[in-house]
């Protein structure tokens, strides 16, 4: 009689810091089925109503309130540590995110909106109940795979000198060699298997971040580490891949909306100056205040 084969243990880590968007995660979280696992949600503070919802849709669920550190990177760090998320075969790691309209972000040339950015992220692990079997089947069978996330965020962007030299920093005292190019998941939506974040887990802990404010800084802790993730799966010799099939109504969208933006294209910059392009060629610039 052949022996039935284990499923993975499976840990869910869900940083609810927008926590108006439950209902949002909830239905990607329907796409697991009935697949057994463990989920652990973070806060910033405590909501017993939305509590008690949660535990309704998943009894199996522990909760957490954490100082509103490193986004959600920080909360995750520190729940590697209080739960032993490592010791888990599969972690996946969601979150929420600020899907508010006008911010617009470059990722591999193509420039994501909020709302996008957080349908993909979530699409690349949660997508369909299809592509979360495929994913629990690839770790099963592909013993090189250390991390899937969305074949749109997957990404080697360029990182300048200062963080890549504090990254290389972070490696040599993990005890692990630094790519030469580094791969990463923007947004840190992914799942991974548990036991290649060990280092992470015993060097980092959450008082390292720094407080979070709503703005996105480069060189912060959590942004260091978004990269990584990437970094200690592919030192330890495994390698990041996507199972999401190709996205063609963003694809679409994205093409329409790179147009739009060559023909006009109004944005703050980062000096505090309201700037209008069309076609390209700066027609107004304003120091907003003024």
């Amino acid at each position: 009689m052949q022996a039935t084969k284990r499923k993975p243990s499976l840990a869910v880590h869900l940083h609810l810091y927008y926590q108006g968007m439950w209902d949002n995660i909830k239905n990607y979280l329907k796409n697991m089925g009935n697949y057994k696992y463990r989920l652990y949600v973070t806060m910033a503070e405590e909501n017993p109503s939305l509590t008690d919802e949660i535990k309704a849709f998943h009894p199996e669920t522990e909760f957490f309130v954490t100082s509103n550190r490193g986004y959600d990177v920080g909360p995750f760090v520190d729940m590697l540590k209080r739960a032993d998320l490592c010791g888990y075969d599969l972690i996946l790691k969601i979150h929420t995110k600020n899907c508010r309209t006008g911010v617009d972000t470059l990722i591999n040339n193509r420039f994501i909106d909020r709302l996008s950015w957080f349908r993909l992220l979530m699409g690349g692990v949660l997508g369909s109940p299809e592509l979360f079997e495929k994913n629990i089947k690839r770790f099963a069978e592909d013993k090189t795979l250390g991390m899937v996330g969305s074949r749109y965020l997957i990404t080697s962007a360029a990182t300048t000198e200062e963080e890549y030299a504090e990254i290389r920093r972070i490696m040599a005292r993990l005890g692990y060699d630094c790519p030469q190019k580094i791969t990463f998941v923007a947004g840190t939506m992914f799942m991974v298997r548990g036991s290649l974040l060990r280092a992470i887990r015993d060097n980092f802990s959450l008082a390292d971040f720094e407080q979070t404010d709503g703005a996105i800084h480069a060189g912060t802790l959590a942004h260091l580490l978004e990269r990584l993730f990437g970094c200690v799966i592919e030192a330890q010799g495994y390698k990041i891949a996507c199972s999401d099939k190709k996205n063609w109504r963003f694809l679409c969208y994205n093409k329409t909306r790179a147009l739009k933006r060559f023909f006009y294209h109004k944005k703050v910059t980062s000096g505090g100056k309201l700037l209008i392009k069309i076609c390209k060629v700066p027609v107004f610039s304003r120091k907003l205040g003024d």
